[in-house]
């Protein structure tokens, strides 16, 4: 037999982090919808090219074949690249924003002064440097890799995911290699930018919806915020 629900314990219940969870979910369902959308375009706008190169005649023989390869490479590169990539560009902003969002409104409910704020460091790392630090989180794993998060977001945001054009590209270089799902390539033929790989944001997402409330929770219940 089923054992009864005891529903007063259940509303008196705390959950941590619902607006967090809330704004993750959006986002995965942001990357879902967006990735799937992508291809299901994809595809008919392949049937179209190929009806396209179909009806197009030409005098010289192999002009065809080489017209074909051309029109569809165009499709291939659209959609798998170009797009592909402009979605999970906004996808890693969005993720960096909501991450930043909860760990400085945890801040701003501290119960203790911050200490001074080294230079060149994210507020939002160093929030959850301090927070890891007095409530004994163990989440140094978790801080390094929202450092290299961010060092992406800020090539993304200020230099279009172009290494060449991001001023500290030489640290960024080594916080990707450093990454399993992001990588420098030449994908879009403007020299090394940043590729992130198809299902790395849903696993960091994920990992996210566990770790994100947890620091709200451990550092309610050891009275760290109001």
């Amino acid at each position: 037999m089923a054992s009864q629900i005891d529903l007063t314990a259940l509303l008196d219940q705390t959950f941590y982090g619902l607006d967090t969870l809330a704004m993750l979910g959006d986002l995965e369902d942001f990357i879902e919808f967006s990735e799937s959308n992508i291809g299901w375009q994809k595809r008919r706008e392949l049937r179209r090219a190929e009806q396209e190169c179909s009806s197009v005649e030409f005098e010289e023989p192999g002009m065809e074949a080489q017209y074909r390869d051309q029109v569809l490479q165009g499709v291939e590169y659209r959609f798998e690249v170009s797009l592909r990539q402009r979605v999970r560009y906004a996808a890693l902003v969005a993720l960096i924003t909501t991450i930043e969002w909860l760990l400085l409104i945890l801040k701003k409910r501290a119960c203790f002064t911050f200490p001074k704020r080294p230079e060149k460091v994210n507020e939002a790392v160093y929030t959850l440097n301090i927070f890891n630090d007095k409530a004994i989180l163990k989440l140094d794993v978790k801080i390094q890799l929202l450092e290299k998060l961010i060092h992406v977001r800020n090539c993304i945001v200020h230099a279009a995911g172009l290494l060449q054009s991001y001023q500290h590209h030489e640290q960024l270089r080594q916080a990707v290699a450093a990454l399993q799902g992001i990588q420098v390539t030449n994908q879009n033929f403007l020299g090394d930018s940043i590729e992130i790989e198809a299902g790395f944001l849903e696993g960091v997402i994920q990992d996210a919806r566990i770790w994100l409330p947890h620091v709200e929770k451990v550092v309610t219940e050891l009275g760290l915020i109001r």
